[in-house]
């Protein structure tokens, strides 16, 4: 592959990796205690986890778009 074309793996590892925080601020969210914390907590954790799922998915699906097309413009 060209200088010029970037390498979508590292492009995902990278965006992945600014947005773990995020990820794992849900995933602590979800596992609150209702007795300590409250449901909403909990609820937000739940919305928040299903965003982030959303988010890897369609983050795939533009990644492999990408790659097809900068596949086709490299060679």
């Amino acid at each position: 592959m060209s200088q010029q074309c970037p390498d979508t793996l590292t492009i995902k590892d990278e965006i992945v990796t600014a947005f773990r925080p995020i990820e794992q601020l849900f995933k602590i969210m979800d596992k609150s205690s209702p007795e300590s914390s409250g449901e909403l907590t909990r609820a937000y954790g739940e919305i928040g986890l299903e965003l982030c799922r959303n988010f890897r998915r369609r983050l795939d699906t533009i990644l492999n778009t990408q790659e097809q097309e900068m596949d086709d413009d490299c060679q």
